[in-house]
């Protein structure tokens, strides 16, 4: 389970940060007091995900039915069932915290007047040992499917904008073509202007020798 655990983080994460992410215990405070936990960073992990992915898990992998205590901001999850334990049913207490860039993943096994450790609980220890790891890769799953939507709805972005590239050069090339069709059309304009200039000048010059005659006969009659 750690050999699959640390390969799907290295393929999330990266491997620098893989070795990070192993399971850390210690007492820590909680709403019982001070109590053995089991802790587990989980990168670039949003930290609401991580409680809503936490719910569901421990409904689905642990038979537990899990609700939020907002005033001591711990998810409290009651009548656990696990086959690698050898209690029939226990409960478990668990808070989630932004770490850096990530978060963390805290929880208590209330095993019925004493919580879990792993010196006196070994083998229910590595029980819920295989589950942190085994909700790691839960979490490792969902930040990869949240990327590939993300990746996904780059690519329509990127498709969009291709369209809309294609269709400024159809746009181009019909303005072209009209263009192209306006300058034949003037340069036969132009064309056709030189020749009724032509014109205009031999009926310029007729009308001249026209007025000049008109004018000499006039002077006749004087």
């Amino acid at each position: 389970m750690k050999k699959l655990f640390t390969f799907a983080l290295m393929i999330v994460f990266g491997a620098s940060s893989v070795f990070a992410q192993f399971i850390n215990e210690e007492v820590k405070s909680m709403s019982q007091g001070n109590n053995n936990s089991l802790s587990i960073e989980l990168p670039k992990a949003n930290q609401k995900d991580v409680q809503n992915l936490w719910e569901k898990f421990t409904k689905k992998e642990m038979k537990g039915k899990s609700k939020y205590d907002r005033k001591t901001g711990e998810i409290y999850t009651e009548s656990i069932r696990i086959a690698d334990m050898n209690y029939n049913a226990f409960n478990m207490y668990a808070t989630t915290e932004v770490a850096g860039a990530g978060t963390l993943l805290t929880v208590w096994i209330d095993l019925g007047g004493e919580f879990l450790n792993s010196d006196e609980d070994a083998d229910e220890y590595k029980a819920i040992e295989k589950q942190l790891y085994a909700f790691a890769l839960v979490v490792a799953q969902k930040q990869l499917e949240d990327q590939l939507k993300e990746e996904k709805k780059e690519l329509k972005k990127l498709e969009s904008d291709l369209k809309k590239l294609a269709k400024d050069k159809e746009s181009y090339e019909n303005e072209i073509a009209k263009a192209k069709a306006l300058i034949a059309e003037r340069e036969a304009d132009i064309e056709q202007n030189m020749t009724d200039q032509d014109n205009k000048s031999l009926e310029i010059e007729a009308q001249k020798r026209v007025i000049e005659s008109t004018s000499e006969k006039i002077g006749d009659l004087n």
